[in-house]
């Protein structure tokens, strides 16, 4: 019982240690460029007659072991940041817009870091019960793992939810635009009144492709924007073809319901596809179940018909 309740304290200290050092990389700015590369061009200051840099006092033994050791801390922490979802702002901000996420990038970092530091503190606090160290390891290790995976598997939950919707809803959308150019008005203006008028991911998209436009950054450009962030690959043609429409020469009605026509027969199949699927999901429990029961009540009766007088 000793041995686990040292183990779990090791693995508190260490997660807390790692969550600091990951919270540090985090906030604290790196150094300028300019005080990076000072030493290296010292001397060539000193001929163009410039002032040469004060003497530099010894460096302590903490900060030459900091120098070493350093780089190899480094890399292993950035690794593992990445791992917890420690991504670039932009990388991540895409990542939550694409999985339908409505959350401040800085927030979902948050609680990835809280996971990465609870769950393997309380699933190591969890196997003291048991009074071994081995086990006490191998939860903290479970606990690694759940946490560095907790994040991502929202993620990637969230980014399937609104493929699904955007799937159900572009056949919709691209029928209701079709008909709006038809009575005379323009893309932009049909986009701003779907817009205004109704919701969901396609409507959000098309929202972001409009205040992109509006903000000068270019029609088509916009909308190829918008296309190339979509992870859905029937939601990036739709947008694609919005944005070769912004340059005129294309029946925009014409190629719409014909996009809706094909994403309706594609939604379709794949509707029949997964039904197809859960309805064998469904069936081989009850095979699984039933076999071994209707195989006994076919056997009983062999021996008495092979053995009996």
């Amino acid at each position: 019982m000793n041995a686990g309740r040292v183990a779990a304290l090791l693995a508190a200290v260490l997660i807390g240690g790692l969550a600091g050092e990951l919270a540090r990389r985090a906030v604290v700015p790196r150094r300028s460029p300019q005080l990076r590369i000072a030493p290296f061009v010292e001397r060539a200051r000193a001929q163009l007659g410039g002032g040469t840099l004060p003497a530099a006092a010894p460096l302590p033994g903490r900060v030459v072991l900091g120098r070493v050791v350093g780089p190899m801390v480094t890399g292993a922490v950035d690794a593992l940041a990445r791992a917890a979802m420690l991504t670039p702002l932009d990388r991540l901000e895409l990542a939550l817009r694409q999985a339908g996420l409505r959350v401040d990038v800085e927030v979902f970092r948050r609680d990835c870091m809280y996971w990465l530091a609870g769950a393997p503190l309380l699933l190591g606090l969890a196997g003291t019960v048991t009074g071994n160290a081995t086990c006490v390891a191998l939860f903290f290790v479970l606990g690694i793992f759940v946490g560095l995976r907790r994040g991502r598997e929202r993620l990637a939950r969230g980014r399937r939810r609104r493929n699904e919707k955007l799937r159900n809803d572009l056949p919709t959308v691209a029928g209701a635009l079709a008909v709006k150019i038809d009575n005379n008005r323009s893309l932009f203006v049909a986009l701003s009144d779907l817009v205004e008028r109704g919701d969901g991911p396609v409507l959000e998209d098309l929202a972001r492709a409009l205040h992109l436009a509006a903000a000068g950054y270019g029609e088509g450009a916009a909308f190829g924007l918008v296309a190339q962030e979509s992870a859905e690959p029937a939601a990036a043609r739709f947008y694609r073809l919005l944005a070769v429409a912004t340059s005129g020469g294309l029946e925009l009605s014409k190629a719409l319901l014909d996009q809706a026509n094909d994403l309706r027969r594609q939604r379709r199949e794949e509707v029949e596809r997964t039904a197809g699927r859960r309805q064998m999901a469904l069936v081989m429990p009850s095979m699984v179940f039933m076999a071994p029961v209707l195989f006994a009540f076919m056997l009983a009766p062999l021996p008495r018909l092979l053995f009996a007088r």
